[in-house]
Protein backbone atom coordinates (compact mmCIF):
# COMPACT_ATOMS: atom_id res chain seq x y z
CA UNK A 1 0.00 0.00 0.00
CA UNK A 2 1.31 3.31 -0.88
CA UNK A 3 0.06 6.20 0.82
CA UNK A 4 -0.42 9.51 -1.61
CA UNK A 5 -1.54 12.00 0.48
CA UNK A 6 -3.51 12.56 3.86
CA UNK A 7 -6.06 15.73 4.37
CA UNK A 8 -7.04 16.35 7.76
CA UNK A 9 -10.93 17.50 8.46
CA UNK A 10 -11.16 20.15 11.12
CA UNK A 11 -12.90 22.99 9.38
CA UNK A 12 -15.62 22.83 6.87
CA UNK A 13 -13.38 23.99 3.57
CA UNK A 14 -11.16 20.59 4.63
CA UNK A 15 -14.20 19.02 3.42
CA UNK A 16 -13.94 21.02 0.36
CA UNK A 17 -10.18 20.53 0.19
CA UNK A 18 -10.71 16.50 0.38
CA UNK A 19 -13.15 16.86 -2.52
CA UNK A 20 -10.84 18.74 -4.70
CA UNK A 21 -8.24 16.20 -3.99
CA UNK A 22 -9.85 13.11 -4.57
CA UNK A 23 -10.49 14.45 -7.83
CA UNK A 24 -6.99 15.53 -8.63
CA UNK A 25 -5.67 12.40 -7.64
CA UNK A 26 -7.94 10.45 -9.71
CA UNK A 27 -7.49 12.41 -12.70
CA UNK A 28 -3.65 11.67 -11.78
CA UNK A 29 -3.88 7.95 -11.48
CA UNK A 30 -5.48 7.68 -15.12
CA UNK A 31 -9.54 7.72 -14.42
CA UNK A 32 -12.06 9.45 -16.97
CA UNK A 33 -14.06 12.90 -15.93
CA UNK A 34 -16.86 10.50 -14.94
CA UNK A 35 -15.45 8.28 -12.59
CA UNK A 36 -13.85 11.49 -10.98
CA UNK A 37 -16.91 13.12 -10.20
CA UNK A 38 -18.40 9.91 -9.01
CA UNK A 39 -14.77 9.58 -6.61
CA UNK A 40 -14.93 13.26 -5.10
CA UNK A 41 -18.71 12.85 -4.49
CA UNK A 42 -18.45 9.81 -2.85
CA UNK A 43 -15.62 11.44 -0.74
CA UNK A 44 -16.97 14.73 0.03
CA UNK A 45 -20.28 13.21 1.28
CA UNK A 46 -18.04 10.61 3.71
CA UNK A 47 -16.04 13.79 4.70
CA UNK A 48 -18.69 15.95 5.16
CA UNK A 49 -20.26 13.01 7.49
CA UNK A 50 -17.13 13.28 9.88
CA UNK A 51 -16.90 16.95 10.34
CA UNK A 52 -20.78 17.49 11.33
CA UNK A 53 -21.24 14.13 13.40
CA UNK A 54 -17.59 13.73 14.67
CA UNK A 55 -16.28 16.99 14.71
CA UNK A 56 -13.78 15.78 12.17
CA UNK A 57 -11.69 13.28 11.08
CA UNK A 58 -8.80 12.22 8.37
CA UNK A 59 -8.52 11.09 4.66
CA UNK A 60 -5.87 9.19 3.22
CA UNK A 61 -5.65 8.25 -0.09
CA UNK A 62 -3.49 5.15 -0.82
CA UNK A 63 -2.93 3.04 -3.91
CA UNK A 64 -2.91 -0.58 -3.26
CA UNK A 65 -1.06 -3.40 -5.27
CA UNK A 66 1.77 -3.46 -7.76
CA UNK A 67 0.85 -5.67 -10.17
CA UNK A 68 -2.62 -4.60 -12.50
CA UNK A 69 -5.60 -3.94 -11.67
CA UNK A 70 -4.92 -1.45 -8.45
CA UNK A 71 -7.04 -0.28 -6.44
CA UNK A 72 -7.58 3.17 -5.79
CA UNK A 73 -8.37 3.14 -1.91
CA UNK A 74 -9.64 6.28 -0.04
CA UNK A 75 -10.21 5.98 4.13
CA UNK A 76 -12.10 8.15 6.37
CA UNK A 77 -11.62 7.76 9.50
CA UNK A 78 -12.92 9.99 13.20
CA UNK A 79 -13.22 9.31 16.77
CA UNK A 80 -16.79 10.93 16.99
CA UNK A 81 -19.59 9.03 18.58
CA UNK A 82 -19.83 6.95 16.33
CA UNK A 83 -22.77 5.27 14.45
CA UNK A 84 -25.61 3.57 16.72
CA UNK A 85 -27.45 1.25 14.17
CA UNK A 86 -25.08 0.89 11.50
CA UNK A 87 -26.68 -2.15 10.32
CA UNK A 88 -30.14 -0.61 9.59
CA UNK A 89 -28.78 2.90 8.19
CA UNK A 90 -26.74 0.32 5.38
CA UNK A 91 -30.35 -0.86 4.57
CA UNK A 92 -31.43 2.37 4.05
CA UNK A 93 -34.63 1.77 6.15
CA UNK A 94 -32.67 4.78 8.94
CA UNK A 95 -31.72 8.28 7.92
CA UNK A 96 -30.89 11.45 10.46
CA UNK A 97 -32.61 14.51 10.87
CA UNK A 98 -29.68 15.89 8.07
CA UNK A 99 -29.54 13.09 6.03
CA UNK A 100 -26.81 11.24 7.19
CA UNK A 101 -27.80 7.36 6.16
CA UNK A 102 -28.69 9.19 2.54
CA UNK A 103 -24.95 10.17 2.14
CA UNK A 104 -23.84 6.97 3.15
CA UNK A 105 -25.90 4.89 0.95
CA UNK A 106 -24.87 7.17 -2.05
CA UNK A 107 -21.41 6.89 -1.18
CA UNK A 108 -21.91 3.26 -1.33
CA UNK A 109 -23.44 3.19 -4.63
CA UNK A 110 -20.40 5.27 -6.36
CA UNK A 111 -17.68 2.80 -5.67
CA UNK A 112 -16.60 -0.62 -6.38
CA UNK A 113 -16.24 -1.41 -2.97
CA UNK A 114 -17.66 0.08 0.71
CA UNK A 115 -16.91 -1.06 3.84
CA UNK A 116 -17.63 0.75 6.78
CA UNK A 117 -17.25 -0.10 10.64
CA UNK A 118 -18.35 1.86 13.60
CA UNK A 119 -17.75 1.41 17.10
CA UNK A 120 -20.21 3.66 19.71
CA UNK A 121 -18.10 6.40 21.56
CA UNK A 122 -14.92 5.13 19.51
CA UNK A 123 -15.97 6.42 16.27
CA UNK A 124 -15.95 5.60 12.30
CA UNK A 125 -13.71 4.23 9.65
CA UNK A 126 -14.74 4.27 5.88
CA UNK A 127 -13.05 2.91 3.48
CA UNK A 128 -13.77 3.53 -0.31
CA UNK A 129 -12.66 1.57 -3.39
CA UNK A 130 -12.11 2.21 -6.66
CA UNK A 131 -10.50 -0.22 -9.51
CA UNK A 132 -7.72 1.58 -11.44
CA UNK A 133 -8.82 1.61 -14.82
CA UNK A 134 -7.22 -1.52 -16.45
CA UNK A 135 -6.09 0.56 -19.34
CA UNK A 136 -3.47 2.16 -17.28
CA UNK A 137 0.01 1.06 -16.60
CA UNK A 138 1.19 0.09 -13.66
CA UNK A 139 1.44 2.69 -10.87
CA UNK A 140 5.16 2.62 -9.54
CA UNK A 141 7.38 4.30 -7.10
CA UNK A 142 8.51 6.28 -9.76
CA UNK A 143 5.00 7.24 -10.70
CA UNK A 144 3.96 7.55 -7.19
CA UNK A 145 6.53 10.05 -6.82
CA UNK A 146 5.81 11.99 -9.97
CA UNK A 147 1.78 11.82 -8.52
CA UNK A 148 2.96 13.67 -5.60
CA UNK A 149 4.63 15.91 -7.01
CA UNK A 150 1.85 16.75 -9.54
CA UNK A 151 -0.30 17.58 -6.47
CA UNK A 152 2.06 19.91 -4.44
CA UNK A 153 1.99 21.96 -7.40
CA UNK A 154 -1.36 22.19 -8.18
CA UNK A 155 -2.99 24.94 -6.73
CA UNK A 156 -6.06 24.65 -3.86
CA UNK A 157 -9.75 25.93 -5.90
CA UNK A 158 -11.61 28.56 -3.50
CA UNK A 159 -14.87 27.36 -2.41
CA UNK A 160 -16.68 29.18 -5.20
CA UNK A 161 -14.32 27.49 -7.97
CA UNK A 162 -14.95 24.33 -6.67
CA UNK A 163 -19.05 25.04 -6.50
CA UNK A 164 -18.73 26.58 -10.06
CA UNK A 165 -16.84 23.17 -11.22
CA UNK A 166 -19.62 21.03 -9.58
CA UNK A 167 -22.35 22.88 -11.36
CA UNK A 168 -20.38 22.32 -14.54
CA UNK A 169 -19.83 18.75 -13.92
CA UNK A 170 -23.99 18.42 -13.53
CA UNK A 171 -24.36 20.43 -16.25
CA UNK A 172 -22.17 18.10 -18.54
CA UNK A 173 -24.36 15.00 -17.02
CA UNK A 174 -27.22 16.74 -17.86
CA UNK A 175 -26.33 16.83 -21.30
CA UNK A 176 -25.18 13.42 -21.76
CA UNK A 177 -28.13 11.89 -20.28
CA UNK A 178 -30.54 13.64 -23.02
CA UNK A 179 -27.60 12.67 -25.36
CA UNK A 180 -27.92 8.72 -24.56
CA UNK A 181 -32.42 9.46 -24.00
CA UNK A 182 -31.96 10.72 -27.36
CA UNK A 183 -30.04 7.43 -28.44
CA UNK A 184 -32.00 5.02 -26.65
CA UNK A 185 -35.47 6.64 -28.71
CA UNK A 186 -33.78 6.19 -31.58
CA UNK A 187 -32.83 2.44 -30.83
CA UNK A 188 -36.37 1.43 -29.19
CA UNK A 189 -38.20 3.35 -32.14
CA UNK A 190 -35.90 0.69 -34.75
CA UNK A 191 -36.72 -2.53 -32.32
CA UNK A 192 -40.45 -2.41 -32.65
CA UNK A 193 -42.15 -5.95 -33.16
CA UNK A 194 -45.78 -6.85 -33.97
CA UNK A 195 -46.33 -7.37 -30.27
CA UNK A 196 -45.30 -4.23 -29.40
CA UNK A 197 -42.54 -2.25 -28.47
CA UNK A 198 -39.49 -2.98 -26.44
CA UNK A 199 -38.99 0.16 -23.46
CA UNK A 200 -35.52 -0.72 -21.88
CA UNK A 201 -35.57 0.24 -18.35
CA UNK A 202 -33.06 3.33 -17.82
CA UNK A 203 -31.04 2.27 -14.50
CA UNK A 204 -30.35 5.59 -11.97
CA UNK A 205 -27.61 7.77 -12.33
CA UNK A 206 -25.53 5.92 -9.51
CA UNK A 207 -24.89 2.61 -11.83
CA UNK A 208 -22.63 2.26 -14.66
CA UNK A 209 -23.82 2.44 -17.71
CA UNK A 210 -25.42 -0.61 -20.10
CA UNK A 211 -27.06 -1.02 -23.31
CA UNK A 212 -28.81 1.73 -24.40
CA UNK A 213 -28.77 3.33 -20.98
CA UNK A 214 -27.86 6.59 -19.22
CA UNK A 215 -24.30 7.50 -18.66
CA UNK A 216 -23.19 7.96 -14.93
CA UNK A 217 -22.20 10.85 -12.92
Amino acid sequence: MSLILSVAIKYEHDVVAARQRARQIAGLLGFDSQDQTRIATAISEIARNAFTYAGGGRVEFVVEGRTAPQLFTVKVLDHGPGIADLPKMLSGRYTSATGMGVGIIGARRLMDNFVITSEPGKGTAVTLTKIVPRDVAVITAERMSDIVGSLARQRPRTPMEEVQLQNQELLRALEELRAAKRSCDDSTASSRTPTGVWWPSMPSWTRRPTTCAAPTT
